[in-house]
């Protein structure tokens, strides 16, 4: 394998939270102030450590559950964008929750710094530190962290923390994602690790100094009393725990749980052959009005039993689409713990262990201060997360067939969800993030259809909320919540879920804006093996419109289509649009992407669609050449169909079957094996190993908007500067991957394994 990753030298660089992102030396620096507390003892019986181990793992989950219950703010409430952690007294994680995945190193970047940077001889028993500083630890600065130490016998115990989405901190659009920002001073102000309780005390003037910066100054001081509160009582469970069982029995089983987790990863990994695995993908406009396209990529390097990230090719840091290094690492971080160690159950400080991480700074995926991030939440981290989990995807594809059940697939690279704000008509201020895009959808794999409106993996405890509770906060009617169609967009051997259309009217409001908005012209997280590109999260906008005519006439209008108005093209992303009374918002939460080539998927899980009334008639043969008549599959008109379209792939040229490899070839994915240190595709050779097998493949470019008709935009000046890249069995037609690239753009190459 000639593999490499780059070599780029942690020691010249000054990662310490300033310029750049905060990273950890290792072995860690701690403060001579502090005094850690590292005795523990293996000496315990198997009962007195399933205790412990489960006591250890519910405070934290009790934790989330209480934080939850204390805010008052829709976004903890409903969504659940909020994580809690515990850490050993060096800040490894014990155990995370089931909350927002990438927050996963967070809380333990912030205390390293604290130990490492801070005025740790202050530190007392009783304390929290309240950090949002995405520079040290978080993705954004509405993702505030609350940390707090616990002591034993005056020494330096464990950590707990909690951190959560604030719903307005300020800057220069309500809800403090701001997408024109091109610095971090036209956002939120960023806090580094300051005391907001001292020794049990809180300091008011610090509580005020922070509610003081946002919009929404009640709800804000009530989530931050939730967020000590919470930690407070989970303070007093691990000391209680502690006082039962000793500090030496609790700290040995934390120790456990960490270890176990290494080795389950370790085992994992060697599964898995050596070799390299990219992904890249990119977003158009780093601020409203850019229409330019900016690359984000993540490499996965395997090194035995241990792995190494770096983000080479990825584009400089530009306008409001960036994201830091803890937002990177924790996207990658989640990537790897969510689909590799998914039964630790949270434990997955051991496997961070395993995973290295070698990155370019000042790029769109590690931003140098003051680079704007705080749009991150609804634009660049699920973009990142896309781009983090694909190679993840890759990798276990290479392994066996436990590896390959691994997958979870890359999540859809956009969070669509919308924001609006502004006055009702009674003069009280609203602020919506609309959290039903967490509703998701999750992406084909390799042995199983994605899950309709099947969640985010990454944040597992999603939910979508009641349109009675989104019509009582908001002056907005919710019209409708309708499932997308099984169509081109997210199709595979395996299809993704399906994603929804949502459609609200504003009613009751003095004045505001739309001030959040996605409307996609490209797609922009491609299948695995084969598969379809997820949907395109649009937004559509109609205004002066006859709905409350409708109303009043007894009408109830569903879709934006159904009523009469004057219809605004939206950007992808734009300045705040005006909103009135009757006028429509109608966007699309979308399918993630498929997983293998459509025309392999089996005839009866179309038909089942079908039965389901999920897929049309036309789509089923346009999209999976699968012809039905009479609600029946017609098997001799689908195997003259499919072969149609696999001979037109192929220029002509009669396709061959599917061939087994040989005994002891490699599989990669669906079609590709490495026989003997060679791409192997169906009996044709493509190439050495270390080459580039795409170089051998028949090459399809195919303009975005002629994948599918689910891929066509108003746009078309846009969209026809990208094509759907398809890379062709030459024996049989079938895709063997497929790529995203602009018009003229080298392929990727995207996979290197040892031969």
């Amino acid at each position: 394998m000639t593999a490499s990753t780059v070599e780029t030298p942690l020691d010249t660089i000054a990662w310490d939270g300033q310029k750049q992102g905060y990273i950890p030396s290792d072995p860690p620096i701690i403060h001579p102030a502090l005094t850690l507390h590292d005795t523990a003892t293996s000496d315990v019986d198997p009962v007195t450590a399933e205790v412990v181990r489960y006591a250890l793992m519910n405070i934290n989950l009790e934790h989330a559950n209480l934080l939850q219950r204390l805010s008052v703010s829709p976004v903890v409430q409903m969504a659940r964008d909020f994580q809690t952690s515990l850490m050993t007294e060096i800040g490894d994680c014990v155990y995370l929750g089931s909350g927002v995945q990438y927050y996963s190193n967070f809380h333990s970047l912030i205390v390293k710094y604290i130990m490492e940077h801070h005025q740790a001889e202050t530190l007392a028993d009783g304390d929290m530190l309240l950090c949002n500083d995405p520079y040290i630890g978080c993705a954004h600065q509405c993702d505030t962290s609350l940390v707090a130490p616990i002591f034993v016998d005056g020494k330096l115990f464990c950590w707990i923390a909690n951190a959560m989405h604030f719903q307005d901190l300020g800057g220069t659009v309500p809800g403090s994602l701001c997408v024109s920002a091109e610095d971090c001073w036209q956002e939120s102000a960023i806090w580094t690790p300051i005391a907001l309780v001292e020794k049990g005390r809180v300091r008011t003037d610090v509580e005020d100094l922070f509610v003081r910066q946002s919009r929404l100054p009640d709800m804000t001081r009530m989530d931050l009393r939730a967020a000590y509160g919470s930690l407070e009582t989970t303070r007093k469970k691990i000391i209680a725990l502690i006082e039962r069982y000793g500090p030496e029995v609790v700290k040995g089983i934390m120790n456990r749980v960490v270890d176990a987790g290494e080795e389950l990863f370790i085992e994992r990994l060697s599964r898995i052959p050596d070799g390299r695995w990219s992904s890249r993908a990119s977003m158009e406009g780093s601020v409203p009005g850019d229409h330019a396209f900016y690359r984000y990529q993540v490499n996965v390097t395997k090194r035995g039993d241990r792995i190494i990230v770096d983000n080479e090719g990825s584009d400089p840091q530009v306008g409001a689409i960036n994201v830091t290094y803890a937002g990177m690492s924790g996207c990658v971080l989640a990537s790897f713990a969510s689909q590799m160690i998914p039964e630790m159950a949270g434990a997955f400080g051991g496997a961070y262990r395993r995973i290295e991480f070698r990155p370019t700074p000042g790029t769109v995926t590690c931003a140098d201060y003051p680079a704007a991030v705080s749009a991150s939440a609804v634009f660049t981290q699920m973009h990142v997360l896309q781009v983090a989990a694909t190679p993840v995807c890759m990798m276990l594809a290479s392994g066996d067939q436990e590896t390959r059940d691994l997958t979870l697939g890359a999540p859809a690279p956009n969070l669509a969800s919308t924001f609006v704000a502004g006055v009702d008509e009674n003069g009280q201020p609203y602020l919506l993030g609309d959290s039903d895009g967490l509703m998701g959808s999750l992406a084909g794999r390799p042995s199983r259809d994605g899950v309709d409106v099947g969640g985010q993996w990454w944040i597992p405890d999603s939910m979508g909320t009641n349109s009675e509770e989104v019509e009582n906060q908001v002056p907005m009617v919710v019209l409708s919540r309708e499932l997308l169609p099984v169509a081109g967009d997210g199709a595979g051997r395996h299809r993704a879920g399906v994603g929804f259309r949502k459609t609200v009217m504003v009613r009751g409001v003095a004045g505001g804006a739309l001030v959040v908005h996605q409307n996609e012209n490209i797609p922009r997280g491609a299948g695995l093996f084969g598969g379809n590109p997820g949907s395109l999260a649009t937004c559509r906008f109609k205004s002066q419109t006859d709905a409350v005519d409708q109303f009043d006439q007894g009408h109830l209008p569903r879709r934006i289509d159904d009523v009469t108005g004057e219809e605004t093209i939206l950007e992808f992303k734009g300045g705040p649009v005006p909103l009135a009374n009757g006028d429509i918002i109608e966007w699309v939460s979308p399918a993630a992407a498929g997983y293998g080539d459509p025309l392999l998927r089996e005839t009866g899980d179309v038909l089942a669609d079908l039965r389901a009334r999920m897929i049309s008639v036309e789509a089923a043969a346009r999209v999976y050449g699968v012809v039905i008549d009479d609600g029946a599959v017609d098997e001799d008109a689908t195997r003259e169909r499919r072969l149609s379209l696999r001979k037109e792939r192929l220029g002509g040229t009669t396709p061959g079957e599917l061939v087994e490899p040989p005994e002891g070839a490699r599989r990669i994915g669906d079609l590709l094996a490495v026989v003997d240190g060679r791409w192997w595709c169906n009996g044709a050779d493509l190439g050495p190993v270390e080459a580039n097998y795409k170089d051998a493949a028949v090459v399809l470019d195919v303009p975005v908007r002629a994948i599918a008709a689910e891929f066509d935009v108003p746009n078309h000046e846009i969209a026809d500067q990208w094509i759907h890249r398809e890379f062709i069995c030459p024996v049989t037609g079938y895709r063997i991957d497929t790529e995203l690239v602009m018009v003229g753009e080298d392929s990727l190459h995207d996979i290197i394994v040892a031969g």
